[in-house]
């Protein structure tokens, strides 16, 4: 389906309207309909990048120019302090005075604010005054954290990010100006930012920072939808879905990683890990039988597959116990 831009009267690529949303990720399709609409839902599941539900279309936000008097000592609000959590439970921010406008910044956009942070704090952004950055060009956990809060931001909007994993930074954003939409980018362009974002994702990943990972995995699969086909091949957008697949599983989310799962293996079908993460993600979700039917296949085209094998094992026990559950339970029924 074809569908016209409202802000500038471009036209999309087909399929971009169904298939790139706003982000985490979550996250991160084949098929049209409710297939398109599961693609935005898994890509956003760990990860979603924490964007406005209202889904408006991006536009330059104008603000005053801010003073060294408002640098120094922002003006308190008189409004009662809201919260807000991110999706993936990365951060909640204390919203200290309202923004203004629905427009968001997105990917890219290039963000007028201050930052303030403790001392110590692994944030590559400038602190302590205004300055401008480029949302998703930082390189830290924190930078990371900081993008996703201004993604959730309006101008004019002053917020605490507060971290789950602790810590506290201050985010006030002046004004922002709109990137280019990632369907006005040389499908080129889009697969090499993709790559980028795969790349830096598994870094996280490595580095034990699951949910950063997960939004690196997103940001890239958009980029790789938005790219088409003919961008990437198959095989790398399999292993994009299933790495996003392996971040959902340990962020808890079982669901999305069975679809990531199978996506992978609808463009890769002897992907061995998207196998068994969709085995994983099963039995996590109580369906023993197809968890021991994917990790079965998997130990068939590979019998030395350890992991595979010892994750059977349990599956089995499980089965059995809960059987012998069943049956305790249904013969007290005939007592």
């Amino acid at each position: 389906m074809e569908m016209m831009e409202a802000a500038n009267g471009k036209r999309k690529p087909p399929g971009a309207a169904n298939e790139v949303q706003a982000a985490g990720g979550g996250a991160q399709s084949p098929g049209e309909g409710s297939g398109a609409l599961e693609e935005q839902k898994d890509n956003q599941g760990a990860t979603n990048r924490n964007r406005d539900a209202l889904g408006v279309a991006n536009e330059s936000t104008v603000t005053p120019e801010p003073t060294s008097e408002d640098t120094a000592n922002p003006k308190p609000s008189n409004q009662t302090p809201m919260t807000w959590t991110s999706p993936d439970g990365a951060f909640t921010k204390l919203v200290l005075e309202a923004g203004h406008g629905l427009a968001r910044p997105t990917l890219g956009c290039r963000c007028q604010v201050l930052l303030q942070a403790p001392p110590g704090t692994s944030l590559s952004y400038p602190t302590g005054h205004w300055a401008e950055i480029q949302l998703g060009h930082g390189p830290t956990a924190w930078d990371d954290l900081v993008d996703a809060c201004l993604e959730s931001m309006a101008a004019g909007e002053r917020v605490q990010l507060q971290a789950q994993a602790g810590g506290t930074v201050d985010v006030s954003l002046s004004s922002f100006l709109p990137a280019p939409e990632l369907w006005e980018l040389p499908p080129g362009t889009q697969w090499a930012l993709a790559l980028g974002h795969k790349a830096l994702g598994t870094e996280r990943y490595r580095q034990g920072d699951v949910g950063t990972a997960a939004r690196c995995y997103t940001r890239a699969l958009h980029l790789a939808v938005a790219a088409g086909p003919q961008a990437w091949s198959p095989g790398t957008k399999a292993e994009l879905h299933a790495n996003l697949a392996a971040c959902q599983l340990r962020l808890g989310q079982p669901a999305h990683a069975a679809r990531n799962s199978a996506k992978a293996l609808a463009l890769s079908p002897s992907h061995a890990k998207a196998r068994y993460r969709q085995a994983l993600a099963a039995a996590a979700l109580g369906d023993l039988e197809a968890a021991a039917e994917d990790l079965r296949a998997l130990l068939e085209a590979d019998p030395g597959n350890t992991a595979a094998r010892r994750e059977l094992g349990r599956v089995v026990r499980r089965a059995r116990e809960r059987d012998a559950h069943l049956a305790k339970a249904m013969s007290k029924l005939f007592q």
